[in-house]
């Protein structure tokens, strides 16, 4: 069963976060059936692969990125746009809003976008909300048919969705025919930046000859250092066929190779972000001018390629980042949120203030057991961070979390999510009645983590795990709580016994089987 761990400090028990960005790191593991992330936040599910769309069909599998498109600026009214890595792909947008009054998202009409006037779509990846609240959903594949006879490949593009009315919009050919991840969009509306998600890849920039219209403009590609200065280069894309050979060029003028960009992110300082998967690093660089400038300042690697001491609840590990960095957010504080796709799958934090010299970084999140971290988005105030889960285990229904509308949760398929402060997102669920006292705890048998959830929130919490022959393995002191992780993962199987104390009154005593 997935958790919604309390691993935080005394401090964090007693005084809530100030932002999404205020957590304690979870401490370093390996994946298990639970989705882990710190008790200070909570999640809740908005739709999952098979349910049903409200105007037909159902929602596709291998969720990926979760675009939440707000409508006139609002944080809790808009569109959430949902991609699906397969071939075919697809895309399905939701009318969704925020309830005040139960403090959770409601969705009121579900659809699948028809990609049938662009030659159908295949391995919807990444992707970016656009200032005039547009969809680019990209396609991280290539082919050379041209089933439609519109003189274009069809696959291996940026695809331009309206979310209002649920349909393509073009797909954006000067952009170059490659295997896309996202673009990311400067705020003078016509600047992008964007990478080929292959071995070799290519870093691009794109700007448009007219704002909030990718149809024409000019497109480079950099050739320089990967710790230094390089330059922008110019290659041909005003025609079908200059655009279906923009790695062909890029390999004739020399560009600059890595393996494998995904994410491409504009920092709040104005310094473009990249995260090259295969290299295992998040890269950053100033652009001398994103309009006119030719010249790349300051290539360095932000974050990656390194071990990090973690610091945790129960102490400090030092963790490898390893690969797969993936999918960038940045958050309203300036926090750089890392989902990783491979590795230990974990979402990564790295503070504002962080350099290499100086690490700040930390582990908001371990999916289940199976899956990697997809998508991600804010809500234009920070208070919502919706993402997917894509390809876990389907044995991971042998355990269930509890979300925040009280609903159990078996992650035994791709899912999209929203996630957010305890007290932003939800309010105690109707589903589970409770009387004072009340200790419930899933799940049971387990594999050593288990939830307790107590009946209301208790102060001066003491637990204590006992052995059937009366031995305590484990003693936690908790100030104030109403929900409490349990970590017997490296205890013996057997018969254990839980007793629930607050201000020496017990609570509870339960016996938990451990597998």
């Amino acid at each position: 069963m997935k958790n919604l761990i309390l691993f935080f400090s005394l401090y964090l028990f007693t005084s809530n976060a100030q932002n999404i960005g205020g957590f304690i790191s979870i401490e370093p593991q390996l994946q298990s059936h639970n989705f882990i992330i710190p008790s200070t936040h909570t999640f809740q599910k908005i739709i999952e692969e098979g349910d049903v769309l409200t105007q037909g069909g159902v929602l596709a599998g291998n969720s990926d990125f979760t675009g939440y498109v707000p409508i006139n600026g609002s944080s809790e009214n808009g569109y959430l746009s949902i991609n699906s890595e397969l071939e075919p792909g697809g895309l399905s947008i939701l009318d969704i809003n925020f309830n005040q009054v139960t403090k959770l998202w409601e969705t009121t009409l579900s659809q699948s976008v028809d990609f049938s006037s662009v030659g159908g779509t295949a391995k919807n990846c990444s992707g970016t909300v656009t200032a005039w609240n547009t969809i680019i959903s990209c396609e991280e594949t290539l082919s050379y048919s041209d089933l439609n006879n519109d003189g274009h490949n069809d696959l291996g593009w940026c695809v331009e969705v309206d979310p209002i009315t649920k349909t393509v919009i073009d797909k954006r050919w000067a952009l170059g025919n490659f295997k896309h991840e996202n673009i990311a969009i400067h705020n003078n509306n016509r600047t992008v930046y964007l990478g080929a998600d292959s071995n070799p890849g290519y870093l691009y920039k794109f700007v448009a000859t007219n704002a909030e219209d990718l149809s024409t403009g000019a497109l480079y590609v950099f050739s320089g250092s990967k710790n230094g200065s390089g330059n922008w280069i110019q290659i041909n894309n005003s025609t079908p066929d200059d655009q279906h050979t923009t790695l062909e060029q890029s390999v004739n003028v020399g560009a600059t190779v890595f393996n494998g960009i995904e994410d491409v992110e504009i920092g709040p300082e104005g310094l473009i972000y990249f995260a090259v998967k295969g290299e295992g690093r998040v890269y950053r660089f100033q652009d001398s001018d994103p309009l006119t400038g030719m010249n790349v300042i300051g290539m360095e690697t932000f974050v990656g390629n390194a071990s990090y001491e973690i610091q945790h609840e129960y102490g400090v590990t030092p963790v490898d980042w390893g690969y797969g960095n993936d999918n960038l957010a940045f958050d309203g504080e300036g926090n750089l949120w890392v989902l990783q796709d491979g590795g230990d799958n974990f979402i990564w934090v790295i503070e504002k203030n962080h350099t290499q010299v100086n690490p700040k970084v930390k582990i908001f999140g371990s999916t289940p057991k199976g899956s990697e971290p997809t998508g991600i988005t804010f809500s234009p105030d920070y208070r919502f961070l919706f993402m997917s889960i894509q390809h876990p285990n389907s044995s991971n229904n042998a355990t269930s979390q509890l979300d925040a509308v009280g609903n159990f949760i078996d992650f035994d398929n791709d899912i999209s999510i929203v996630i957010g402060l305890n007290e932003n997102l939800g309010e105690e669920s109707d589903s589970i009645h409770w009387t004072e006292g009340d200790v419930f705890i899933y799940s049971n048998p387990s594999d050593g983590i288990v939830n307790l959830i107590l009946g209301r929130i208790v102060s001066n919490i003491e637990i204590n795990v006992l052995s059937l022959s009366g031995q305590i393995v484990l003693t936690k002191n908790i100030s104030s709580a109403k929900k409490v992780m349990i970590d017997l993962s490296k205890e013996s199987s057997g018969v254990y016994l839980i007793e629930v104390k607050s201000n020496n009154i017990i609570l509870g005593v339960i016996k938990l089987i451990k597998e």
